[in-house]
């Protein structure tokens, strides 16, 4: 069998953070704010979730975002 290469996991990493950032930089920040900050109200009780987490992924916020605002509302666990 043919030796396998190691990925090169730094390149990777570089790559991926400057498509995140390009990515934040090319959306507009007031809807995406709007949208997590409906995430936490709902997530807190104030209406349905999945609806609220549609609204923010066409607004273009990141999972990262959407993971760390029910973080914020739930907390997290921990064994």
């Amino acid at each position: 069998p043919a030796p396998m290469q190691q990925p090169d996991f730094a390149g990777l990493e570089s790559h991926q953070l400057a498509r995140l950032a390009a990515a934040k930089k090319a959306r507009a920040p007031a809807p995406v704010a709007a949208a997590l900050d409906a995430i936490k109200a709902a997530a807190e009780g104030a209406g349905a979730l999945m609806p609220a987490i549609v609204v923010a992924v066409r607004a273009r916020a990141t999972i990262g975002e959407i993971s760390d605002t029910l973080r914020v509302a739930w907390g997290q666990y921990r064994t």
